[in-house]
């Protein structure tokens, strides 16, 4: 991230979403109040040269910054006399939504020093092997990569794996971050990068014959990180009422429709005998280890529905839960 990023990037927090900081003229920013928004950002982080370029913010910066800002995010700002900027567009797409959120995030482990008294953050199992910024380099400019990765029983029975990849993707889960790989041998591969990585190397050298990789299309129905080659069916799943909001707010995955509400969505008891506290939701994936551990993790506040095979899936692993503790 650079000082101009960032500065483009207030930019468009504060037009957006000026109550924020403290701008309250009808939706509209004036120049003045945005300057003073930068201005305080700035004063607020004197110290950090990340921020520098903040108080950069005559009129012609502002003018030049919006023509990128409709460039990168796609998001027209525009300016009405006396009245000041305001953002033309009135819901945030998925792709600007995202960017904030990989940016506040970012700025989170920026900060994460200063403001360690303030924010509790996840542990990452990532390996001391592995710097995530060169091996995103090597995916760029498609460098192979050498690695040994010892595996649990959860990876082939505690297979040994080495060689030489092509490396794909990175994907971060449960706290996790995984490496999506490639060989003739073992196809894609997805390697867990925590202790199991026993040595790990980029080579300058690069894939003779690359392989083209879109994660979407790769994960379009996973729930995680595994690919079974199950087939992807249509699961139905009922959710109680307090919880269906959550679901609501964060799907189980991008594939989720509603199927039907629930009638009462506001109860002071929960009476999950009530049929009418219960909402339904579908979903289009693998019937995996991975769908079975997110329904698990949801406590008696889901229920799977059909197909029948599915429900007996988790009904299985549930019953023999019950086993343990008898």
């Amino acid at each position: 991230m650079t000082p101009e990023f960032l500065r483009r990037y207030y930019i468009l927090r504060i037009v957006s979403n000026p109550k924020v900081y403290g701008i309250e003229k009808n939706g509209f920013v004036p120049l003045t109040d945005l300057q003073s928004a930068l201005d305080h950002l700035r004063a607020d982080n004197i110290d950090d040269p990340l921020y520098e370029k903040l108080s950069q913010n005559s009129q012609k910066t502002i003018k030049r910054d919006l023509s990128k800002i409709k460039s990168y995010y796609q998001t027209i700002i525009a300016h009405k006399r006396n009245y000041g900027y305001f953002v033309e567009e009135t819901e945030m797409s998925e792709s600007l939504q995202e960017i904030y959120e990989k940016t506040e995030i970012y700025l989170l482990h920026h900060h994460a020093h200063s403001w360690k008294d303030y924010i509790t953050t996840s542990r990452s199992s990532l390996s001391s092997q592995v710097d995530l910024v060169p091996l995103i380099h090597a995916i760029e400019q498609q460098f192979l990569v050498e690695l040994e990765y010892q595996g649990w029983y959860d990876d082939n029975g505690f297979q040994t794996i080495a060689g030489f990849f092509q490396p794909l993707h990175l994907k971060e889960i449960n706290k996790a971050w995984y490496l999506v790989a490639h060989n003739e041998q073992y196809g894609n591969y997805a390697f867990c990068l925590d202790d199991r990585i026993k040595t790990f190397k980029i080579n300058k050298q690069q894939v003779k014959q690359p392989i083209t990789f879109n994660a979407f299309d790769y994960y379009k129905n996973a729930i995680g990180i595994l690919k079974t080659g199950m087939p992807p069916e249509w699961i139905h799943i009922q959710v109680a009422n307090h919880h269906f909001k959550y679901l609501t707010n964060n799907p189980l995955h991008h594939s989720q429709q509603i199927v039907a509400p629930p009638k009462e969505v506001d109860t002071h008891e929960l009476d999950y005998s009530n049929q009418d506290i219960w909402g339904e939701i579908k979903v289009h994936i693998e019937p995996n280890y991975e769908f079975l551990m997110e329904v698990l993790k949801y406590n008696l506040w889901v229920k799977v529905v059909s197909p029948k095979h599915v429900k007996d899936y988790v009904k299985e692993h549930i019953g023999m839960m019950v086993e343990y503790y008898k």
